[in-house]
């Protein structure tokens, strides 16, 4: 997983210790999770009886819950540096190449096969529609088609997403995976905050359901690596990015 398999002991110097660290971020990370499964709906026998209300309603409740009871615990009761937890800028460069490498490999797999597939545009349409970068739609066949695009309406959703992505990097591989690294191995840190992720993508199409597993591992290495989860964030941003213009180059094909 990474070169780095021992527990991370990071000295104590001040705030909480190791011990309280890492089964608190255990604790407090699996409860975050299973509000968030429950809210979010992605699994039908455990989901919350009231729907959101659009885009914005669950795109803020999801940010807000990834980002601020993590980032509370860390400062007014463990008294711990964020920094720790990898909120920090990292290896700039490291980024900037990790994020050139995963829009290279992937724009090719999402135009030329992944994004044009039924159930990615069944999924990805109606959310386009709900953010208003489409508009004036039909319903054809069970399907969503025709409609025009909003360029202000894209900007705006790429915008929010990119703080969807923030937090939900930050809270995987940065508030779970560092401290949990404080109480266990790498390999088995990289495990504990695998599950939940993959969880979390139920719902979704197939083949982004199953690629979570792998995408929850291989982001692992690259967050200890750089120390940040920064270059994690930047990476599946981009490939978010990609897949959402290449659903709406097939949409209109």
């Amino acid at each position: 997983m990474a070169k780095r398999t021992t527990v991370d002991k990071t000295p104590e110097s001040r705030g909480a210790s190791n011990e309280l660290v890492g089964w608190s971020t255990l604790g407090l990370g699996m409860t975050i999770s299973l509000l968030l499964l429950w809210r979010n709906g992605g699994w039908a026998a455990f989901r919350s009886p009231s729907p959101f209300r659009g885009f914005d309603d669950y795109n803020l409740f999801n940010i807000a819950l990834l980002l601020l009871p993590p980032l509370t615990w860390i400062l007014l009761f463990l008294k711990r540096e964020v920094s720790e937890f990898g909120l920090t800028p990292g290896n700039t460069k490291g980024a900037l190449l990790f994020t050139a490498i995963t829009i290279g490999v992937f724009t090719p797999i999402c135009f030329l096969f992944f994004s044009k597939l039924h159930e990615v545009q069944a999924y990805y349409v109606p959310v386009f529609n709900a953010s208003g970068v489409l508009y004036n739609l039909e319903w054809r066949g069970g399907n969503l088609v025709g409609g025009q695009i909003d360029y202000g309406r894209v900007l705006y959703h790429e915008t929010v997403m990119g703080m969807y992505m923030f937090s939900w990097e930050w809270f995987f591989r940065g508030f779970l995976l560092f401290g949990l690294r404080k109480i266990m191995p790498t390999w088995a840190a990289a495990i504990v905050q695998m599950i939940p992720f993959v969880i979390l993508h139920l719902g979704k199409p197939a083949g982004e359901f199953w690629s979570s597993i792998a995408g929850g591992l291989i982001l692992v290495p690259v967050a200890v690596r750089y120390k940040s989860f920064v270059p994690c964030f930047l990476g599946h941003y981009a490939l978010s990015v990609i897949n959402d213009l290449a659903v709406l180059y097939h949409h209109f094909q």
